[in-house]
C-alpha cells in the first residue's frame, strides 16, 4: 500500500546521474565560449538529466497537478495571441499596436516556458527551456521599455465619457456652421435681391428727376431775367440743391450696383494732380462755404490713374470733413510722392474724430458710426465706393484719428 503513493517508476531520491560531477567539473573548466559552443551543440541533448518524474518524490497527484496547471496556462497564453491578433487585423485604428505586437510576442514565449516545464516530465530539455526563458527575459525588458516610453501618450488618451461629450460638442457645433451657411446664403440672396432693386430703382428715378433738374434750371435762368420773380428765387435755387442731393444718392447707388456687378470700369490718362486737387476743392465749397482748404503739394505732380473716379474719392473725403468738422475750421489736403514712386493723398480736419473700435468698419457699406446717424444725413456709401474705387486702382486706403482731434482719411496709388 505503501508504495501506491509514488509513482512506480519514480525513485524516492534521485539516483547518480543527477549528480554527475565529474561532468559538471569538466564544464566548469571549460571557456565561456566553449560552454557557449557545447550549450547550443548539446540544445536537444537530454543525456545530462533524468526526466522529471525520476528525480525527486512525485506523487500522483503532486505531479499531475503540475503538469495540468502548466499546459493550462500554456493554452491560455496561446489563445490571448490569437485574440490579440484578430483584434489588430480586425481594428486598424487601435492605437499603439507596436506595443501589441510586443506583447503578443511575450505572452508565446511566457507560455511556451510552461509548456517545456510539463513536458520536461517526460523529456529534460533543460537547455532548450533555458533559451526559451532567455528570449522571454529579452522581450519582457523591451516590452517594459516600450511601455514605459508610451505613458505619456495613455494618459492623455481620453476616456469614452470625454470622447462621447467631444462628439456631441463637434455635431452642435457642426450645426452651428450649417445654420450659419443657410444664414449666410439667405443673406447673400437678399442682398443680391436688394442690389438688383436698387438698380432698377436708381435707373428708372434718374430719367424723372433729370427731367425737374432741367426744368429747375430754366426757372432758374426765368427768374434770373425777371424782377417780379425775385421773392421765389430762394425756394427755386432750396429745390435744385436738392435735387442735386439726390442725383448724387442715386449715382452712390448705382456705382454699387456696378461694383457688385464687377462693371466699375476705369478710364485711366496722366493728369496733374494739383489741377484736379483745386478744381475738386472749389467744386465741393462751393456747396459749403463754411470751411478753411490748405492745399499742400507739388504742382508739377501728374498721376496715371482715373481722373473722375479719383475726384469722385477726394471729394468724398472733403464732403466728409465739412460735415464732420465745425465751422470756420481748416482741412489740409496734402499730396506727395512716396519714396517707392507711388503717390499718397490726404485729407485732414478738425472735427468730432470716429471712435477707435469704429475705425476698422467705416469703409464697410451702409456702415455709420451710431453716435452721428441722427445728427448727420447720408447713407454710408460714399466711404464704401471710395475704398472700391481705390481697390480697382491696386491701391491701399485707410484713415486714422488725428493725435488732438479730427481724423485724417488718405490713399496711395
Amino acid at each position: 500500500m505503501e508504495n501506491n503513493k509514488v509513482l512506480v517508476h519514480a525513485p524516492a531520491k534521485c539516483g547518480t546521474i543527477c549528480y554527475p560531477k565529474g561532468v559538471s567539473h569538466q564544464l566548469a573548466n571549460e571557456s565561456l565560449l566553449s560552454q557557449i559552443k557545447i550549450f547550443f551543440t548539446k540544445l536537444f541533448d537530454t543525456a545530462d538529466w533524468p526526466a522529471r518524474w525520476h528525480c525527486g518524490n512525485w506523487a500522483n497527484f503532486h505531479g499531475w497537478l503540475y503538469i495540468i496547471s502548466d499546459a493550462a496556462i500554456w493554452i491560455a497564453y496561446f489563445a490571448i495571441p490569437i485574440l490579440l491578433f484578430r483584434i489588430i487585423s480586425k481594428r486598424k485604428d487601435i492605437p499603439f499596436p507596436k506595443i501589441l505586437w510586443l506583447f503578443i510576442a511575450f505572452i508565446l514565449l511566457c507560455g511556451s516556458t510552461h509548456l517545456l516545464d510539463a513536458i520536461i516530465f517526460w523529456w529534460p530539455a533543460y537547455r532548450l527551456n533555458a533559451l526559451i526563458k532567455f528570449m522571454t527575459a529579452i522581450v519582457s525588458l523591451f516590452t517594459v521599455y516600450a511601455l514605459y516610453k508610451l505613458l505619456p501618450m495613455i494618459y492623455r488618451l481620453r476616456t469614452l465619457d470625454e470622447l462621447e461629450a467631444e462628439i456631441i460638442e463637434r455635431k452642435k457645433a457642426e450645426e452651428e456652421v450649417r445654420l450659419q451657411q443657410v444664414s449666410i446664403r439667405a443673406t447673400e440672396e437678399l442682398m443680391a435681391k436688394k442690389d438688383e432693386f436698387m438698380s432698377i430703382a436708381s435707373h428708372e428715378l434718374k430719367t424723372p428727376i433729370t427731367t425737374v433738374k432741367a426744368s429747375l434750371q430754366v426757372l432758374e435762368k426765368m427768374v434770373a431775367k425777371n424782377e417780379n420773380l425775385a421773392d421765389i428765387a430762394p425756394f427755386v435755387h432750396r429745390s435744385s440743391k436738392q435735387i442735386n442731393k439726390l442725383t448724387s444718392l442715386i449715382d452712390e447707388l448705382l456705382d454699387v450696383t456696378k461694383i457688385h456687378a464687377g462693371k466699375l470700369e476705369l478710364k485711366k490718362n496722366e493728369f496733374n494732380l494739383m489741377e484736379m486737387v483745386i478744381e475738386c476743392v472749389d467744386q465741393c465749397r462751393s456747396a459749403d462755404e463754411k470751411h478753411l482748404v490748405d492745399i499742400r503739394g507739388d504742382e508739377s505732380l501728374t498721376l496715371f490713374a482715373d481722373h473722375e473716379r479719383i475726384d469722385q474719392v477726394l471729394c468724398n473725403f472733403l464732403t466728409n470733413a465739412f460735415k464732420y468738422s465745425p465751422a470756420n475750421s481748416q482741412v489740409e489736403v496734402h499730396f506727395e510722392r512716396l519714396a517707392n514712386g507711388r503717390i499718397r493723398l490726404s485729407v485732414s480736419d478738425q472735427g468730432i474724430g470716429i471712435p477707435e473700435d469704429n475705425i476698422s468698419h467705416v469703409f464697410n457699406r451702409f456702415f455709420r458710426v451710431a453716435n452721428t446717424s441722427q445728427n448727420y444725413s447720408g447713407i454710408g456709401l460714399g466711404l464704401y465706393i471710395s475704398s472700391q474705387i481705390i481697390k480697382a486702382h491696386n491701391g491701399e486706403i485707410g484713415v486714422i484719428n488725428n493725435p488732438l482731434n479730427g481724423v485724417t482719411f488718405w490713399f496711395i496709388i
